[in-house]
C-alpha cells in the first residue's frame, strides 16, 4: 500500500509547498481537490497542466485521485447533465495529469430524495461517463458519503449499472459512523475499493459534530483497517483526508501530514 493525503488540508498552500514536504517526508503520491478555490481546475490551460505533471514528476509523486465535487441525486434532468458534463471535464484533467482515478459524490445531502431515484439517478451517471472515462485511461470513484455512506448502500448503485470500470473511493470514517463495520464494508464492495480515504475523529459530548484528532488519537481502527485491506490484496493509496479547510479550528495541517506518515510507519507502511 502507499500514502498520500488530499489538499483539503492544504489551505493557501501552493503545489510547490505541497510538492516539497510529500517528497520530503516520504509520501508517494498527493491527492489534489477540484473545486474552484483549489489548487488545479478544468480551466488549466495545457502548458499549465504540464507545468502541475512535471512538478510532481521531479519530486517523483504521483497524483493518484482527483477530488471531483460532482453529485448527480437531483429531480431535474439538467442539474444532472451538468454534472455530467462537468466530471467529463474533471476526467480529461486527470488525464492530462496522468492521475488514474476521478472522485465524485452521489447523493445531495441537501436535497433528500426517494431511494430508488437516488440510486438510479447516480446508475445512470456512472454509465454515461464510463466509456469516455475509460478511453482517457481514467476511472471514476463513487464515494462512501452523506446518504450512500455504506458498503451496502453504495452496492445498491452498481447493482443497477451492470459491468462498468467504475469503482468506489471507501471513506472509512462514513461508513463505520453509519454503523457498519470494517469487515462489512469490504464484503460490501472487495475489489470495488481502488482509493480509501482516512480520518480520526473523536466523539465528544457536548459537541454537535465528531471532533477530528490526528490518526491514532481517536476512535478510527487502523490496524483492523490495514490488516483487512492487506488481506484482501489492496495495493493502493491510504490518502489522509484533513479537512482544514472545512475545520480551521482543528490541528495545524503541518503537524497532521507529519504526524500521519509518522503514525503509518508503525502500520508498516513503508514508502515505496
Amino acid at each position: 500500500m502507499k500514502l498520500s493525503f488530499s489538499t483539503l488540508a492544504c489551505v493557501d498552500w501552493d503545489l510547490a509547498k505541497i510538492a516539497g514536504l510529500a517528497a520530503e517526508w516520504g509520501y508517494d503520491g498527493v491527492e489534489l481537490r477540484v473545486a474552484g478555490e483549489g489548487q488545479v481546475s478544468p480551466d488549466l490551460s495545457s502548458t499549465e497542466r504540464k507545468k502541475v505533471r512535471d512538478l510532481f514528476s521531479r519530486h517523483h509523486l504521483v497524483i493518484p485521485c482527483l477530488a471531483a465535487y460532482t453529485r448527480f441525486a437531483f429531480p431535474e434532468p439538467e442539474l444532472r447533465q451538468e454534472n455530467i458534463k462537468a466530471l467529463k471535464q474533471v476526467i480529461d484533467l486527470a488525464h492530462d495529469l496522468e492521475a488514474p482515478y476521478v472522485r465524485t459524490f452521489g447523493a445531495n445531502p441537501d436535497r433528500p430524495v426517494d431511494h430508488d431515484n437516488l440510486t438510479s439517478w447516480i446508475a445512470q451517471a456512472l454509465v454515461a461517463v464510463d466509456d469516455y472515462a475509460t478511453s482517457r485511461g481514467v476511472r471514476v470513484l463513487l464515494e462512501t458519503h452523506d446518504l450512500l455512506s455504506t458498503g451496502a448502500e453504495v452496492q445498491q448503485v452498481f447493482a443497477r449499472t451492470g459491468p462498468i470500470t467504475a469503482g468506489v473511493l471507501w471513506d472509512v470514517k462514513h461508513s463505520l459512523r453509519k454503523g457498519e463495520s470494517v469487515t462489512e464494508t469490504l464484503e460490501q464492495l472487495g475489489a470495488l475499493v481502488y482509493h480509501v480515504h482516512l480520518k480520526d475523529w473523536l466523539v465528544v459530548p457536548g459537541l454537535n459534530q465528531d471532533r477530528l484528532v490526528l490518526v491514532g488519537a481517536g476512535e478510527l481502527p487502523l490496524a483492523t483497517i490495514i490488516g483487512s485491506l492487506r488481506s484482501m490484496g489492496y495495493k493502493g493509496y491510504l490518502s489522509l483526508e484533513w479537512e482544514k479547510y472545512w475545520h480551521p479550528e482543528i490541528e495545524d495541517s503541518y503537524i497532521a501530514i507529519y504526524q500521519y506518515r509518522q503514525q503509518m510507519k508503525l502500520q508498516r507502511i513503508s514508502h515505496a
